[in-house]
């Protein structure tokens, strides 16, 4: 008969083997450590890491209808891992706090995603942004949407259009250009660049083309400038004011607008991904890039009109595919020589 003692060795050593086979084999199909790996809807394989804190902090200006989707599937895939939290206002508002947090010497942010490039240089230029890991999804996303010094990737691309309210306005404008005609003046509504990010990124990329004097004209039609571009489409839907300028995000939002892509262009807005220097939580902000730059978080995107960077990524319904639209061509490195004078030139203009 089997004394207590050897059958307890023996379930011990039986326990040992299971976990040790299951770690061995963990490192193979992994290619490392890992705790766990996820697959989602998309068939996409997550691998967990070993060493997450169970916890990151998102700070965001992502509308709360992808961050709805987003939250949906980390509670689905995730969330027995990591804790994910976040913090969502306009990306001036977001730059502001982290900025706050730095001084006060407590940042809660581990990753940061915004609208606009140059919020988010903001953060770089004062240290705050760490070299992002280079994970697999990475092999899916342009070069062109990678910063070449490994700081950010570009994860959804916004697309800035011409909107307007089809009961009010039959003959809508075609073009940046055709917006300075006088037929426009008191029934056209515009953001603030010092609020939005992608419209302080599609004001450089209109001075770059047409110079300061292009809002210089559109400031004689007397444009309603609000905070943001959800005011703006608000504003057009609510007939406030028939003509706006914004993304097509909002198309889904407000149902009666309609959009016109503009013949110079629309004006397409990388927006970045970046991780804050010294993070506690580097694991678990790495997991959540990952998830970030998934075909699987490019789904809630398209739900909500707007395009992935990735090459796979699936097209929003009811708007044509990005390699059909015609596009503003510029680039960051146009943009740059116009940031410092921004915010002067455009007050100097338009006022506080």
């Amino acid at each position: 008969m089997v004394s207590k003692a050897v059958l307890g060795i023996a379930i011990a050593v039986v326990i040992v083997a299971a976990v040790l086979g299951y770690y061995l084999y963990e490192r193979e199909a992994g290619g490392g450590p890992a705790l766990a790996h996820v697959t989602m809807s998309t068939g996409e394989t997550i691998e967990i890491p070993t060493d997450l804190t169970g916890s990151v902090m998102l700070y965001t200006s992502i509308p709360q209808e992808i961050m709805d989707g987003w939250i949906k599937d980390w509670n689905t895939y995730f969330s027995n891992f990591s804790k994910l939290d976040y913090y969502r206002a306009g990306s001036g508002s977001v730059v502001a706090k982290i900025l706050a947090e730095q001084k006060a010497g407590s940042i809660k942010a581990d990753v940061v995603y915004l609208a606009g490039y140059f919020d988010f240089k903001t953060l770089q230029d004062n240290g705050l942004i760490a070299k992002i890991p280079s994970v697999p999804e990475m092999q899916y996303i342009p070069n062109i949407y990678k910063d070449p010094n490994g700081y950010y990737v570009m994860g959804r691309l916004l697309v800035m259009v011409i909107v307007y309210n089809p009961a009010l306005v039959s003959n809508p404008p075609r073009s940046w250009q055709e917006l300075l005609q006088p037929q426009w003046k008191d029934k056209l509504v515009i953001a603030n660049p010092m609020v939005s990010g992608s419209w302080q990124y599609s004001v450089l990329a209109l001075v770059s083309k047409y110079g300061w004097g292009y809002f210089q004209q559109l400031k004689q039609n007397n444009p309603l400038v609000v905070q943001d571009v959800p005011d703006v489409a608000r504003s057009v839907a609510t007939g406030e004011r028939p003509v706006g300028i914004t993304l097509t995000m909002y198309l889904k939002t407000y149902t009666n607008l309609n959009y016109t892509i503009p013949n110079d262009g629309a004006i397409i807005i990388p927006s970045p991904i970046g991780i804050i220097n010294g993070t506690k939580h580097l694991s678990d902000a790495t997991l959540l890039l990952r998830y970030l730059l998934s075909k699987q978080a490019a789904i809630s995107l398209a739900n909500a009109y707007t395009y992935s960077s990735r090459i796979d990524g699936p097209t929003p319904p009811g708007l044509p595919p990005l390699s059909q639209m015609k596009t503003f061509n510029v680039t960051i490195n146009d943009l740059q020589p116009y940031v410092a004078g921004l915010r002067d030139n455009w007050t100097s203009i338009f006022g506080g």
